[in-house]
């Protein structure tokens, strides 16, 4: 039988009774399951330079592991910048290099912003701090919630 991944209701043609909505495939699901927000593994880093449209799409805990990556590439590029400038300052030719690693920066900094803000519209804020432990806590109270579901 073909449920509503919300209600847990029967679905004739993609259209939720209860809910009074026009499901996605993705919130149709078999004999009363609820959805799944486990991921079996994290994102890859590279994630983070997926467009904003792709982005929404990931599940909640996806992008606070990218959150997590993409401040430390933000990081990075900073760190890349004192470099330059340490070296221009030295006398080296880094006009260039100067250019490059403020844009660097700069995308960097919007890419924390957007992942940031989907996040804040979520879940109603965005964590000051991402640890390994946040990440972990997070996944298990998204286990524990799933293990308690009862129809």
């Amino acid at each position: 039988m073909r449920t509503c991944a919300y209600c847990g209701s029967e679905v004739q043609n993609k259209y939720c009774d209860y809910c009074d909505m026009e499901l996605s495939d993705r919130y149709i699901l078999k004999e009363g399951k609820r959805l799944s927000q486990t991921i079996p593994h994290l994102p890859p880093e590279g994630d983070i330079f997926k467009g904003t449209k792709e982005l929404l799409k990931l599940e909640t805990i996806e992008l606070l592991c990218l959150l997590r990556y993409a401040r430390k590439y933000r990081s990075d590029v900073y760190n890349c910048r004192i470099l330059t400038h340490k070296a221009e300052g030295a006398g080296g030719e880094v006009e260039g290099m100067k250019e490059k690693s403020f844009s660097d920066y700069e995308d960097a900094t919007r890419k924390v912003w957007v992942i940031e803000n989907i996040l804040k519209d979520r879940i109603g804020y965005y964590p000051n701090k991402i640890t390994s432990e946040f990440i972990d806590k997070y996944n298990d109270r998204i286990e524990r919630s799933e293990k308690n579901v009862c129809l």
